[in-house]
């Protein structure tokens, strides 16, 4: 009876060998098909906002040829103008987000001495600018968080140019701070524009993972070239009168730089 299950054991032992090989002759004869699994993209999302700061470089050829005229230095550029960027994205639209900006700055000329009846008197140029623009930006993304961003804003602002005379030294009295308001020589004069302008631009812009890469991006840094376009309104005097045969050259059109941060969800 042992001698039975011995042998039966072996049969079964060999017949398994035989049923693998025969197995293993076959798995040159099945095939397998690849399949690809493509990496799915997010679109963009941000929503946030930060403080920028922009050099902006007018054409002021025209405003030197003024005001030089009159005994004032040159102004030069670029002018730095300092503000904020708010940022949402639009669910409806992938990769589309809205912007709100908002940017004001100044250049003076240097203090230009001079003498009239022997008192000493001070004169100088400053040139200020500002505005408040509504855009929208389109999100290409070239690698992870790094965003290359085309866009456009259009919005309004003002221009004001404000040459100002004084004495170099003066006394506070009963008729007026910083001198004698009757002295002819003490004037402060302001010439503005309100207008309207259209800035196309293109941002880079990189979500650097503070957190962690497996957690949200809270800061993303922006770095910003555009041109702005000025279409111009009436020029002002001291804010009332209308000034006419003002050179179409003095306007808040040119180039502009900006660098800035973020503070928000970004991915």
């Amino acid at each position: 009876m042992r001698i039975k299950v011995v042998l039966m054991s072996l049969t079964i032992f060999l017949a398994s060998g035989f049923i693998l090989r025969a197995q293993d002759d076959r798995l040159d004869e099945l095939t397998f098909e690849e399949t690809v699994i493509q990496e799915e993209k997010v679109p963009y999302f941000g929503v946030g906002g930060g403080f920028m700061i922009s050099l902006f470089s007018p054409n002021l050829t025209d405003v030197n040829t003024q005001i030089t005229s009159a005994g004032f230095s040159e102004l030069t550029t670029p002018i730095t103008m300092t503000g904020a960027l708010g940022v949402a994205t639009i669910g409806i639209i992938p990769n589309v987000r809205i912007s709100i900006t908002n940017l004001s700055g100044s250049a003076s000329t240097p203090d230009k001495s001079f003498t009239v009846n022997s008192n000493e008197y001070l004169r100088s140029v400053t040139l200020s600018n500002a505005y408040t623009g509504f855009g929208f930006d389109y999100a290409f993304s070239l690698a992870k968080s790094l965003y290359l961003l085309p866009g456009f804003t259009g919005g309004w602002g003002t221009m004001d140019i404000v040459t100002a005379q004084y004495a170099k030294a003066a006394n506070t009295s009963n008729n007026g701070i910083g001198g004698n308001p009757a002295d002819a020589n003490v004037f402060n004069h302001s010439l503005s524009n309100d207008y309207f302008m259209i800035n196309p631009g293109l941002s880079v812009e990189f979500a650097p993972a503070l957190l962690g890469n497996d957690k949200p991006r809270i800061v993303t840094v922006r770095a910003h070239a555009g041109y702005a376009l000025s279409f111009m309104g009436d020029w002002k005097e001291n804010g009332k009168t209308i000034v006419n045969n003002v050179p179409t050259g003095i306007n808040a059109s040119g180039l502009a730089f900006q660098i800035g941060f973020m503070i928000g969800l970004f991915n």
